[in-house]
């Protein structure tokens, strides 16, 4: 039987992310993402299982908040950061602000059914979905929000 606790306190051990079990059984990861001039930016990635969700088979589920929704942001641009994923995709969700109204937000996600992975490919899967939200949040929203 998969322990989504075990597996995701044994990645954040690892490289030393922050891990916070936000409710029973939805983890938030605050990932470090080290940059190109050495400093560090840091992206938080929700990660839980939904049972039945590939084809009546559960999934490890990852999203990560890159920003608001707005009828501004450039479609086509927003679309190509799609493509760099290598587990992770960029789409829109429904969601809710600080003060709970409701929004749309822009995240990127990732689904991976438990029958066909391992740690090592959550670990992957994880920093993917990280430095995608990250980059998405900093080029289209102006910085660290999320």
């Amino acid at each position: 039987m998969f322990d989504l606790r075990s597996t995701i306190t044994s990645i954040c051990e690892r490289w030393k992310y922050k891990m916070e079990e936000v409710s029973p059984g939805i983890f938030r990861v605050d990932v470090a993402i080290k940059m190109k001039d050495e400093s560090w930016r840091y992206q938080y990635v929700y990660v839980w299982i939904i049972p039945g969700r590939h084809m009546g088979k559960d999934v490890v589920y990852f999203n990560s908040r890159c920003g608001e929704y707005n009828p501004n942001i450039n479609h086509y641009k927003l679309l190509k950061e799609g493509g760099f994923g290598t587990y992770a995709q960029v789409t829109v969700t429904t969601d809710k602000r600080k003060d709970g109204s409701p929004c749309e937000t822009i995240i990127v996600q990732a689904v991976q059914p438990i029958e066909l992975t391992n740690e090592t490919i959550l670990d992957a899967v994880l920093y993917d979905v990280a430095y995608n939200a990250d980059i998405i949040e900093e080029v289209y929203f102006g910085g660290d929000n999320n």
